[in-house]
């Protein structure tokens, strides 16, 4: 399923987040990775604050609560190895910004 995120425009700059929510009221963080985009369920695992407004450099996004690390790739996590963000995949297309839900059932 594929769901709209934001514009194009409303997307952060290269190295910063911005917090959406979706239809059902869940909030995510889309990254912006020098023009890769990465979407991540807006909490960190760690205490369950927000990370959107956590940076991006070289790959890694930092929560700026408590400096965990995670890799915007996979969502792992650099500190504790079975430990990630949840992730979705992410399609622009005409301007828009969609997330891409795995089908279930």
């Amino acid at each position: 399923m594929r769901v709209r995120i934001c514009d194009f425009a409303q997307a952060p700059p290269s190295g910063r987040g911005v917090c959406f929510q979706d239809p059902s009221g869940r909030h995510w963080a889309l990254f912006n990775d020098n023009g890769t985009f990465h979407l991540f369920e807006d909490r960190c695992p760690h205490m369950d604050f927000p990370i959107h407004d956590g940076d991006i450099r070289r790959g890694i996004v930092t929560c700026p609560w408590h400096h965990w690390q995670f890799d915007v790739q996979s969502g792992a996590c650099l500190l504790h190895e079975r430990i990630r963000l949840s992730k979705l995949e992410v399609q622009v297309d005409e301007g828009v910004i969609y997330a891409l839900w795995p089908k279930t059932g």
